[in-house]
């Protein structure tokens, strides 16, 4: 899954030279945290809530209707951006290892959107989530066990929707976590049971 199919296309952005009161007005209005700032057509950083947070403790005794969003923007800040044509692995990557909470996404030179954490994790909820039930399968590491899974679901007329696989290092082994498009999964699970897979059943 790329960066632009999750990103917010129409983003909502502010001049660096405009008041803080506007920018606060602006997140407060748009339920959001993080603001693209822009010098001129340029984007020159990103105002977070925990920015604004951090300049009003410091400065308690300021004249808060002066004070520009140029004021606040922490001086030091890194802009760190990303294209839209990048897998949603390596914005991961880059919140975790930059310890930010929204990339600014470029195409050709200008701005094209924004992603942020809650984007993300939106996405791997959407992703292991599914409205029909879900099944959790314990598996070895021999090769084979995924399909053998598949064709038991399969026997039974059943589409899987997702399946997410998660590494267990301390049991040498996997977990599948198994998505199905059916309201019944107590026929599959008995199956698996029978083969000697371990099976953990989710109905919703």
């Amino acid at each position: 899954m790329l960066v632009r199919e999750k990103m917010t296309k129409d983003v909502i952005s502010i001049n660096i030279s405009d008041t803080l009161a506007k920018a606060e007005k602006i997140m407060q209005q748009n339920k959001i945290h993080q603001l693209p700032v822009f010098s001129g057509k340029k984007i020159s950083g990103i105002l977070a809530v925990a920015d604004i947070e951090q300049f009003k403790q410091s400065n308690e005794e300021v004249n808060w209707d002066t004070i520009c969003v140029k004021d606040v923007l922490p001086p030091n800040q890194r802009l760190i951006t990303i294209s839209p044509d990048v897998s949603i692995e390596q914005a991961v990557m880059l919140f975790q290892n930059n310890q930010i909470g929204s990339l600014p996404v470029m195409e050709d030179g200008k701005l094209a959107g924004i992603i942020t954490i809650t984007d993300v994790l939106n996405t791997f909820v959407d992703l292991l989530w599914a409205k029909r039930s879900r099944i959790t399968v314990e598996l070895g590491t021999q090769p084979g066990l995924i399909a053998d899974v598949a064709g038991v679901i399969g026997d039974f007329g059943v589409s899987i929707l997702r399946i997410a696989m998660f590494p267990q290092p301390a049991h040498n082994s996997f977990e599948a976590l198994i998505s199905l498009d059916t309201d019944n999964i107590r026929p599959i699970v008995e199956k698996l049971r029978q083969k000697g897979y371990v099976v953990s059943a989710y109905n919703y």
